[in-house]
């Protein structure tokens, strides 16, 4: 499972330790691995993202002795980062600070578990298409799975089995429910029981798409021009993308 790392950085540790816990209630919630990371200034965030830590998220404290918070967040932008950030703070007061500073959101202090579970929704709901979650339901348990990691989904029965590098996850979701789910053009149905990820194409043997493993997915006869012609179209877009 994909693990994002979330930053707190707040002087007070009772107040990390009240946040640790509401995203963790949410991390447990939502079937996410989530990495826990705490800061007790500005000074020592930003030398941490000097180093090269990878953060996906930062609940960031205003009013802290010494570098504050917003001055902080002015740093990570002219550093060239598009870190998300939240805001904790005691006021709303800071509108046009935040929009200078691209913020994500503010969070309001005491916090309250159903505040934290809306930022964390937006964030989720916003993050980069390398990041997106699929969430199926499988094992007992709600389970979030990045896309990046699907090599390709089958139906295998009345249920679907989501191929990643971790092994297989049975869902009882449907292929259609989940093509759905996905929207994106990374994915291609290239039968009508296989949903493949392009990322993971190495090109097209006889009748079927070689991935990177050697795995074959059947390219559907009846539609076998259309998904060539489609994987092509995607091949130069990537390429043009990336140039």
């Amino acid at each position: 499972m994909f693990d994002f790392t979330i930053a707190i950085c707040d002087d007070l540790e009772s107040e990390q330790i009240t946040l640790a816990r509401l995203i963790r209630a949410y991390a447990k919630a939502h079937g996410l691995s989530v990495k826990l990371r705490f800061f007790s200034s500005g000074e020592s965030l930003l030398a941490a993202l000097r180093e090269g830590m990878a953060i996906h998220l930062l609940f960031l404290d205003i009013y802290m002795p010494g570098l504050d918070g917003m001055t902080a967040a002015r740093r990570i932008r002219a550093a060239g980062s598009n870190l998300s950030i939240i805001f904790a703070t005691t006021s709303q007061d800071h509108g046009l600070d935040s929009f200078e500073v691209q913020a994500s959101d503010y969070l309001v202090k005491p916090f309250q578990q159903e505040d934290v579970d809306s930022c964390l929704d937006w964030f989720f709901s916003h993050i980069p298409e390398p990041l997106r979650l699929l969430s199926v339901y499988a094992e007992g348990e709600w389970q979030s799975i990045p896309l990046s990691s699907i090599y390709y989904i089958n139906v295998d029965g009345h249920q679907c089995q989501v191929h990643t590098p971790r092994g297989v996850i049975v869902t009882r979701r449907g292929l259609d429910d989940l093509e759905s789910a996905i929207d994106s053009r990374d994915f291609l149905r290239c039968h009508r029981s296989f949903l493949v990820n392009l990322n993971h194409v190495t090109g097209v043997e006889g009748s079927d798409f070689c991935l990177k493993d050697r795995t074959h997915i059947p390219i559907s006869s009846t539609n076998a021009a259309r998904i060539r012609s489609q994987f092509i179209d995607w091949t130069y877009i990537k390429a043009w993308s990336q140039a």
